[in-house]
């Protein structure tokens, strides 16, 4: 047996840039980029990314005299387009490979189902950004504080197309089919809290907020679970009205013969076919079923904030650092309790209830039915804070590191996740992957980090 393997890849690139300042109070910056890769179409592999940057220190004007209190105040403002290729090299070539086909007794060559069909017209992903900042100083540099708002649109993005027809290996083509959009916040602020006292302390505090949104699909319709105008990680979910506890509240319709029948088919007469004790779904499409049509739009699990917040806190030769991470406004639904009720659960049986008799206020169906996590019931709003990382050092006094040939030594005590405080009911909201919202309880728990180490400087 053998293997075979070569790629080639050829990429060039030309810039241009202009650069005013004057007196670090007017600035001014243009670049010009003229960028060619050979993975595009022949005749769409060259692109142009130009980019303006300005800046004004409207704290050095003479109108701002009389605000005293403001150390430094700058106003910034960007806009730039931005390229990205991607890796695979010959999806716009189209590629061919022997499956172990033979035509005439001999090795037959058929579009690899991985390339999809040839697409000459295959390009860059563009990205056009908008940014505008601020950047102040307050009573001395005491206080310093950050804020930034930036858009994002990038268009032509690479995806998979579905192509009309049976034929396996023509069953897609890659193509700059879809656009999406990204906004959002950030404040950063800093201030020296205790600056000319034996005890000094620092901090750092700072938030995001990010939209997206899915914009643009190449068939100008809705694709594969992502709705043009929303997020592009959304929430689905029933709507769902607490348990069914009687027969007369479970709705049923007649088929043409004149059967009775429950929602989704099902025969009322089979022995197995009771629904009191189960979920009451909102038939939202009034088809007659419960399923994923019924399903609406409940949100995004993207938080309406986050950031950290560090404090930095020195005593002689003592210094104590801890750094918190925060969430707020996070939405996830536990599924540790719930997939089916016959099936495993992640979590301690004797605190699961399920319904049992009628005005039972129960989080679970009855025993033995199937039970579906995607109910906005299950939603949760989640918040969160954790202790990432807290430092305890000391510093070897100066003369003491000098009698034994040292520069300097410091010993050091680091503990890392040492605790979260949240009101989600299941365990840390920190591993949950922030775009899924759904907690199945699969992910490792974070570990608990102690170390001691002594540094040395000779």
């Amino acid at each position: 047996s053998y293997a075979s393997d070569f790629e080639e890849e050829r990429m060039n690139s030309y810039f241009g840039r202009l650069t005013y300042n004057y007196k670090e109070k007017y600035l001014f910056e243009a670049t010009l980029r003229r960028d060619g890769s050979s993975v595009f179409g022949e005749d769409v592999r060259w692109a142009t990314f130009p980019s303006i940057a300005v800046g004004w220190t409207f704290s050095d004007e003479k109108f701002m005299k009389p605000f005293y209190w403001l150390s430094f105040g700058k106003i910034r403002a960007s806009w730039g387009v931005s390229g990205q290729k991607f890796s695979q090299r010959y999806l716009s070539q189209g590629l061919l490979s022997a499956n172990g086909t033979t035509f005439h007794g001999d090795i037959a060559m058929f579009p690899d189902i991985r390339g999809g069909v040839i697409n000459k017209k295959l390009s860059w992903e563009e990205t056009n950004q908008y940014d505008l900042g601020f950047d102040l100083s307050f009573l001395d540099y005491r206080l310093r504080l950050v804020i930034d708002y930036y858009y994002r649109y990038t268009k032509g993005q690479l995806n998979q197309i579905s192509l009309p027809g049976d034929i396996y290996y023509h069953q897609f083509q890659w193509q700059n089919g879809m656009a999406i959009s990204n906004q959002g916040l950030e404040l950063e602020l800093e201030a020296d809290i205790l600056r000319h006292t034996a005890v000094k302390w620092k901090m750092k505090f700072n938030a995001s907020r990010n939209w997206n949104r899915f914009e643009k699909s190449y068939s100008k319709r809705d694709e594969g679970g992502m709705v043009i105008g929303r997020p592009l990680f959304g929430i689905y979910v029933y709507d769902a009205e607490g348990f069914y506890n009687s027969e007369d509240e479970v709705p049923v319709y007649y088929d043409i013969w004149g059967n009775k029948k429950y929602f989704g088919g099902v025969s009322c007469a089979s022995p197995m076919s009771g629904k009191v004790g189960t979920y009451k779904i909102k038939d939202l499409n009034g088809d007659n079923m419960i399923n994923g049509s019924d399903m609406y739009y409940a949100g995004t699990p993207q938080p309406k904030a986050h950031g950290g917040w560090v404090n930095e806190i020195r005593w002689k030769n003592f210094d104590l650092s801890m750094l918190f991470n925060y969430e707020l406004g996070r939405k996830m639904i536990n599924a540790r309790e719930y997939t089916i009720s016959t099936g495993p659960k992640f979590v301690d049986i004797a605190n699961l209830s399920y319904w049992e008799k009628p005005g039972d206020h129960a989080k679970l169906a009855r025993m033995g039915t199937a039970t579906d996590v995607m109910m906005d019931s299950n939603i949760e709003n989640v918040h969160a804070i954790s202790l990432k990382q807290i430092t305890l050092g000391c510093d070897l006094p100066a003369k003491w590191a000098k009698k034994i040939s040292l520069k300097g030594a410091r010993m050091f005590f680091t503990v890392e996740n040492l605790f979260y405080l949240s009101n989600y009911s299941g365990a840390n909201p920190e591993v949950i992957d922030v775009y899924k919202g759904v907690d199945f309880g699969i992910e490792y728990p974070l570990p608990r980090k102690m170390t001691v180490g002594l540094t040395l400087n000779f």
